[in-house]
């Protein structure tokens, strides 16, 4: 667990969880434009408007901050999937929030966006760092209990509820289209977007979601 600067009331607290807030939301758009590696703690300090010692005050090394986005990109995925109904709308959702990301450009920030790169990023250093891999494997078994939330939610409102094994065969499925749909738009720019959209909701219509 990264360091806290300690002592202080409430304000000193909240000062704390800014700056810390202020170092990941650096490092988020530093990591997506130049990856992991192509990143060092001097290019975080100067996207952050501070210096390294303060920031080695809230994290104890790059490993750190890694592991702290993928927690906070995991809460995000869990509050995501949280509010949606139907398989279909997690389809549009995405695709919105994948165009909002490509819209930002390259280690650009925007509301609401899904980081693609990065996520993409996320997955590719799992194979190279222990640490990271430990952390991604680690966060699996709540992934799939949320998408099969999510798939037997859909299933009830398609009109069609399914057992347990139905659900577990449904939700292997899903998540392969989602990340497909992930690698495909960041790999292939000029995918046209409703033909991807229509072909996805026909396959999730098969599988009577």
């Amino acid at each position: 667990m990264s360091p806290m600067p300690a002592g202080g009331g409430a304000k000193a607290k909240a000062r704390q969880e800014a700056q810390r807030a202020r170092i990941l939301e650096a490092a988020r758009g530093c990591f997506s434009e130049g990856g992991f590696h192509g990143t060092g703690m001097a290019a975080i300090a100067r996207a952050a408007g501070m210096s390294q010692g303060l920031i080695y005050r809230y994290f104890t090394n790059k490993a750190a901050i890694i592991r702290a986005i993928t927690d906070e990109q995991r809460e995000e995925r869990r509050e995501a999937l949280a509010g949606i109904a139907t398989c279909s709308e997690l389809v549009d959702k995405l695709l919105e929030k994948i165009d909002a990301w490509r819209e930002s450009g390259p280690g650009g920030s925007c509301e609401g966006a899904f980081d693609a790169a990065l996520f993409l990023e996320v997955s590719a250093e799992a194979t190279r760092d222990a640490d990271i891999a430990a952390v991604v494997t680690a966060q699996e078994p709540q992934i799939w209990v949320d998408f099969e939330d999510l798939v037997r939610r859909s299933a009830v409102a398609a009109g069609k509820p399914l057992d347990a094994d139905a659900v577990r065969r449904r939700t292997v499925v899903m998540r392969c289209l989602v990340d497909g749909l992930i690698l495909c738009y960041v790999r292939d720019p000029g995918q046209d977007r409703e033909v991807l959209r229509h072909s996805l909701q026909e396959a999730i219509s098969s599988l009577c979601l």
